[in-house]
């Protein structure tokens, strides 16, 4: 039987409007490092390996019902990730279409969830390679 853990990343989606107030919290406050920034999104590095993405979106976006559901995405890793695929989506859960290989979906209670596996190599996400990326969280 596939084994599931949390993993090292996370997101957040939050009002644009706040930006330079959350860049001051997870920076000045926290102590996090900003491994890339954006308008759009902004990563953080909590200690030495948990990363948050701060998704800006506007105020009447990120404040409505269904974006509310969506506020926080969290990282799953299985190590069995196609039997673990398998069993999420016949549960009947609700899939998010991304611009990502990686299967998004929304748990019982609207928690977001991205699936990974647990030796996976996932920097690509920490915002450490300064590559441009597409934005997976829509």
């Amino acid at each position: 039987m596939a084994r599931v853990i949390f993993g090292n990343h996370a997101a957040v989606v939050v009002p644009r409007a706040e930006k330079d107030r959350i860049r001051q919290f997870y920076r000045d406050v926290l102590g996090c490092e900003i491994t890339r920034a954006s308008d759009q999104k902004d990563d953080f590095r909590m200690g030495d390996n948990f990363y948050i993405g701060v998704l800006y979106e506007n105020e009447d976006v990120a404040l409505d019902e269904s974006s509310k559901l969506k506020a926080i995405y969290l990282e799953l890793k299985a190590d069995d990730v196609e039997e673990m695929r398998q069993k999420i989506v016949a549960f009947g859960v609700r899939v998010l279409e991304m611009q990502d290989p990686h299967l998004y979906f929304q748990a019982p209670g609207g928690q977001v969830f991205r699936l990974a596996g647990i030796n996976e190599d996932l920097s690509k996400y920490e915002g450490t390679d300064h590559r441009e990326l597409p934005d997976v969280f829509g």
